[in-house]
Order: C-alpha cells, then structure tokens, then sequence
C-alpha cells in the first residue's frame, strides 16, 4: 500500500510528536496518513504508553502490541534520553526544523521540560503547537487528570443513555484528535498566508460537548422560550424519533431509519396488509407526529413487531431494501474484518508489512482524496527504529554522530528494531 501512494496533502509537513496513549497518536496517525513526516519522540529505554496496551502477543520471538501498530503506523520512532542535555539539544534542533508540535501530556508536563509553546516559540516562531488534554489548558477543571472516560462523564455524553456506559470506542480521545488536526491545517494555511506560527489549546470536553446533537439544542430552545424540556435518554430505539432506531429480529438486528413522509409509506408498504391500518393512525399521521416522545415508542413497537416476525433480519433487510427503506443489518467487527464487500471496496481494509508478523491488515484512511491520497504510509515502528534515519534526513547527521550519541546513553534503540535500520 505504501509503495503505490502519491504523495499526500501534508507530504513536505514535518510534524514533532510528543505524543501517548490515543488522543495525541490518533492526530498524528492521521496525518501520517496525509503524508505528514510525524517524528514520533519516545520515553528513553521504556517508549510510548502504546507498546504496553493490549493486545500484546510474541511472533518470531519478538512481542508487539496490536494498539502500537494501529496508532503509530507509519511514524519514526526515535528513542531520545531528555534527562540528558545533549538529548534536550537535539530536540530543540529538531524542533528548528519541524513546522508543528503536538502533545497530550496533563497540563504542566511540558513546562516542566521547559517544552511548552513559549519556550518552544523562542526557538521556532513559526511552530504551529497544538496541545490535547482533557479540560484544555485553562478554566476550573484544567489540573484535573483525565482520560477519555472521564471525559465523556464530564461531557454528558454517559449522561444520554437510559444505561449510563462508556462508548464502544474512545470516542473522547478521537473526536479531539479529529479536531486537533481540522485545527493544525487551518494554522498551517494561516500561517502561508501571515507567516505567524500559534498555540491550539484542545479539549476532549469541549470537543464532546460541541457534539451533541439534539439534547443540547432541544434544552436550550426549550429554555430561551421559559419552558425548559430536560433531554429524554437514548437507548437502542430512539426516544424522539420513529421509525429510528435498532430493531430485534430472530437472528440478530437490523438498522432503520426513516425520517420522510414517502419512506414511511414504504415502510408501511413492507410491512404488508396487516399494517396497512398505520396509513390512517393519527399518531402516525406526519413524521412531526411520529417524532415526538409521545408516539415514537408506539412506532418503534409496531416496527419491530414486524422484523420480529421475519424468518431473519437478512429477510427484513432484503424486503424493506427493495421498496427504498433506508436499513442494513448490523454487521459484526468480524464480518467488517474478513468479508463486508463495501470496506473491501473503499479500501478501508488495506495489507501492511508488520515486521516479524508478515502481511496485517489494518484500517485504510477514510479521507479519500483524488489527487492527494492518504493511507497507511508504513508500519507501526519499533522503539528507536527510525532515530537514524531521522537524524540524518532532518539535522544532517552522520553514522558516526549517532552511534556516538548511543554511546553516551543520549539515544536508544531496541534489538528487534536493529535488523530492520541495516536493511534501510
């Protein structure tokens, strides 16, 4: 995959990564798949918290995590010993010549370093530095520590649900880091056009919290009118809006949602005689009607009345598909792995070359650009395997400096990353 890519928008962008765990990782990954040259600078000798999270497991003698490879995927590691003033020396040497900076350590981390943006800017004006934390950088909760999940409390988005639960993803983490980089571009681009560099203060809350749709909005109309409806919970079938939801059948669930006069009558249609009664039912006369907290449980009831009485959701899908329904039976992360044509299609599973694992598949990038494509750019590198390479390609290094600087413990690199520089 790497072989056939274009260059990508970002090709010429070196970005410094001071990044851990996923919300800080996920932004660079993404740019790395934009064709950003992402120096992934790690914890000297122990590396990024991403080599310990699981799944870890040992092939060829040599143990690798699966969460490492997915968020460092195409970035180079170098392993650089800051407690060293000769490894803080070559930071700031990188950092002369890097056009972005990008961490998610706690608030304080990085001014504890003598690495936060106004020190960073007298050496690098024209850095565009963008910082992710879970509370941002000011305001009461900003020394508070935090994790995605303490970020998705604190949003209300745990708050929505009949059953308060954490997302099936780390919804916190990425959504900020979807951010960070929408963000770092239009520095980038401003800084084109003024030549001034800038500090990004993100926040998984306040990325959250820009995203809810509906309850937000519904309270705070409901309030400037003096009359505040507090937001109803949201489960499998939404509270407010019918036909929407996802509905049981015998062997699984099948995804519905329809939101149009036309496609309601379709329903109806699928459904057969027996419903035909539902085209005169005053509670489902509109789709204003349907979609209130009053009528939609009644729509959702009928709605799966039905599914349930198909011999399987893949019959439910097939019938309501053929009137224009919009559905899709669900699909299991297995199915989108190994099978689903549509992410074969979109090479959103694309094969890499994992060191000492041979041919993996992992995710494509779903930013599909005509001239300028992004994708994975390589594979998730081991500790230090790229110090080299990125010393030489950046400041101009020699072998004999680099090895030099191993020797005075300023650098490190792991024995299963050795092989793979020789054959650089």
């Amino acid at each position: 995959m790497e072989e056939k890519l274009k260059p990508g928008p970002l090709n010429g962008v070196t970005v410094l990564d001071f990044t851990w765990v996923l919300a800080g990782p996920f932004a660079t990954r993404t740019m790395a798949d934009m064709g950003a040259y992402v120096i992934k600078v790690e914890r000297y000798k122990d590396g990024t918290n991403e080599r310990h999270l699981p799944l870890i497991r040992e092939h060829n003698g040599v143990t690798q995590s699966s969460y490492n490879i997915n968020c460092n995927r195409g970035k180079k590691s170098i392993c650089v010993n800051l407690k060293e003033q000769r490894g803080r020396e070559l930071i700031h040497e990188l950092i002369k010549k890097s056009d972005v900076m990008i961490e998610n350590f706690a608030p304080g981390v990085m001014d504890r370093l003598k690495l936060d943006y106004e020190s960073v800017k007298k050496i690098n004006p024209r850095i565009i530095y963008c910082s992710v934390s879970c509370f941002g950088h000011w305001g009461p909760y900003y020394e508070k520590p935090g994790y995605d999940m303490i970020a998705q409390g604190a949003s209300g988005w745990t708050d929505q649900s009949e059953i308060p639960q954490i997302a099936p993803v780390s919804i916190g983490d990425m959504n900020a880091a979807i951010h960070a980089c929408v963000a770092i571009n239009a520095a980038l681009y401003n800084r084109e056009k003024t030549g001034k560099g800038q500090n990004i203060d993100i926040s998984m809350m306040d990325c959250l919290f820009s995203f809810h749709e509906n309850t937000l909005p519904w309270y705070l109309m409901t309030s400037a009118m003096g009359c505040p409806v507090e937001p109803p919970k949201i489960g499998r079938l939404h509270p407010g809006y019918a036909p929407y939801g996802i509905y049981k059948g015998k062997n699984g669930f099948v995804v519905i949602a329809s939101l149009t006069q036309p496609r309601w009558e379709a329903i109806v249609k699928t459904m057969g005689e027996k419903y035909a009664w539902l085209l005169d039912e005053p509670r489902a006369a509109t789709v204003s009607i349907r979609c209130t907290e009053a009528n939609a449980p009644f729509i959702h009831q009928v709605v799966e009345e039905w599914v349930m009485a198909q011999d399987s959701v893949e019959v439910a899908e097939r019938l309501l598909e053929a009137n224009g329904v919009p559905c899709l039976r669900t699909r299991s992360i297995k199915e989108l792995a190994d099978t689903d044509e549509h992410v074969k299609a979109r090479e959103m599973m694309v094969e890499i070359e994992q060191p000492y694992i041979g041919k993996m598949k992992m995710y494509g990038s779903p930013l599909k650009m005509s001239e300028t494509p992004c994708g994975p750019r390589g594979h998730g590198p081991f500790l230090g395997e790229h110090t080299e390479e990125v010393l030489a390609h950046t400041l101009g290094y020699t072998r004999e400096q680099v090895e030099e600087l191993y020797t005075a413990n300023v650098l490190h690199i792991e024995e299963a990353a050795k092989p793979l520089v020789n054959r650089q």
